[in-house]
């Protein structure tokens, strides 16, 4: 059940029975020069189709495109909307949603980067009577099958978006990650913000585009991708998530601070 397709006597009529809702959210970031910028959005509204497909009458929410991502903002395209508005804005739509009587929220998300500020959001709900979770999908997988773990733009995400369209990929621009030791030979550059010395990796936070010339980070090399393993991945979260939910909406809910 789609919020944007229903009439609000549709709506009114869904929470008199039931208090839960679901919210996709995306984020406009680079993935390496092979994925496209929506990588972060496009998991989630697929997500949120299988979800669907599985649980029919569950209310769900449009997703929200834009997230926050400061460490991408230099790369063209990218959109950052910053953590406190990210917070804002989530917790003005859960408000809305309040006044009508939703109570238990689950906030999918697809952007590592939105979870400071969706944690933020989500305990002010929790303090005033909601139940909230967040299911970051990309950790989950992890947790469903290990080999499934992935960095950011790697064969993990690469898989998602060759199931859900692969025309998203541009395949002719797969490449390394082309990592630069912006600090220099002697602090060689490991992943997102860190360097290592003697063994020892040390975060020191500088925009992604000093030391990536790629975009795509992590173990899992995207020319390891494939739309199979997509498929298999996204279905299993859905399947998982499908279980969660109504287990999740029938948690009892916490007295209002």
């Amino acid at each position: 059940m789609r919020l944007e397709r229903s009439t609000w006597p549709q709506v009114r009529s869904y929470f008199a029975e039931h208090d839960v809702v679901l919210l996709p959210f995306g984020s406009i970031e680079q993935h390496g020069r092979h994925n496209p910028l929506g990588t972060d959005l496009f998991a989630p509204l697929k997500l949120a189709d299988l979800i669907e497909e599985r649980l029919p009458d569950l209310l769900i929410a449009p997703a929200l495109p834009f997230g926050s991502t400061p460490r991408f903002a230099e790369f063209p395209g990218t959109v950052d909307l910053g953590d406190e508005l990210l917070r804002q804005v989530a917790l003005r739509v859960c408000e809305s949603l309040m006044s009508h009587g939703a109570r238990h929220f689950v906030l999918l998300n697809g952007h590592g980067g939105n979870s400071k500020a969706l944690g933020a959001a989500q305990l002010e709900l929790a303090r005033r009577g909601c139940r909230c979770a967040e299911l970051d999908w990309w950790r989950m997988v992890r947790d469903i099958r290990p080999e499934w773990a992935g960095g950011h733009g790697g064969a993990q995400e690469t898989s998602a978006n060759l199931c859900i369209d692969p025309s998203l990929v541009d395949t002719g621009a797969l490449a390394g990650e082309g990592l630069v030791d912006d600090l220099g030979p002697e602090l060689p550059t490991t992943y997102f913000d860190t360097v290592r010395f003697k063994g020892v990796d040390v975060c020191v936070p500088r925009p992604t585009s000093e030391y990536a010339e790629n975009g795509w980070m992590g173990d899992d090399n995207p020319r390891e991708a494939s739309a199979e393993w997509g498929r298999q991945m996204l279905s299993a979260v859905a399947d998982w998530a499908a279980e969660f939910i109504p287990a999740f909406a029938r948690t009892p809910l916490p007295m209002p601070a």
